[in-house]
């Protein structure tokens, strides 16, 4: 992971993402969430890792949901202490690594699942070669990351509250430095290309490709859900590796 892979252990950074998560319509909630829940589907007697896993919300869907086992991988001692809060009670486990170094046996998970973490990874193809040799076959992958037309530029940002979305530099990959959450943090710039090809050089099969268009009956404010109209924040890619 970048230099910012313990970013969230700043205590400002944590508490402004704190109060971001609760923000009535906040992205997480109202476009992410929903896309995402409706890609994992039937979770029923799987074996799920979670790769960036933040405070390990998943986890609470997915063994309700009859979820045979849930492991989080988080880099973040802060996140990991919140999910570990998460889990207690619950036969739920996290292992405090980053997803670069993460590793485990051959053919052991069924879904592996990463939700707005991979943008803090510089080289994904080790990553999702990792993926590949994990899941068992007919065995699944979900991610959701930032929209490749939100990191090609964060200019927009340097204001505060976007209005307008640059998109520049788009063909240029690599690292995108800006203010996120009152501290400069540093994300990674991959085109709608390079996530294809990444997934499926590796081997997997393509099964879906979404991005966040919002729904209204998601959103209290109707002034915010048509903010979120004007452009994707997010991009989902959801692939299975043969059986």
């Amino acid at each position: 992971m970048s230099e910012d892979k313990e970013f969230y252990d700043i205590p400002e950074v944590l508490e402004y993402y704190l109060a971001h998560r609760r923000r009535p319509d906040n992205p997480n909630d109202a476009l992410e969430r929903p896309i995402f829940l409706e890609l994992a589907g039937n979770l029923i007697n799987l074996d799920i890792v979670d790769l960036g896993c933040g405070n390990a919300e998943f986890s609470s869907y997915a063994l309700l949901q009859g979820a045979r086992s849930y492991e989080g991988i988080e880099a973040s001692s802060s996140m990991l202490d919140i999910a570990c809060q998460t889990l207690a009670g619950t036969s739920g486990k996290v292992r405090h690594q980053s997803i670069e170094t993460w590793r485990t046996k051959a053919e052991q998970v069924d879904l592996v699942s990463s939700r707005l973490a991979l943008n803090y990874v510089e080289n994904l193809k080790p990553v999702f070669q990792e993926i590949y040799k994990v899941l068992r076959p007919g065995g699944r992958v979900i991610i959701s990351v930032e929209h490749p037309v939100i990191t090609s530029n964060f200019t927009s940002l340097s204001e505060g509250r976007r209005n307008t979305w640059l998109v520049d530099n788009y063909f240029n990959s690599g690292a995108r430095k800006h203010m996120w959450l009152g501290s400069e943090v540093t994300k990674y710039h991959h085109t709608l290309e390079e996530y294809f090809n990444l997934v499926t050089d590796t081997g997997f099969e393509l099964t879906s490709v979404r991005e966040s268009c919002p729904q209204r009956e998601n959103f209290l404010s109707e002034a915010e859900y048509e903010r979120r109209l004007r452009i994707p924040l997010f991009l989902f890619i959801a692939a299975r590796k043969p059986k």
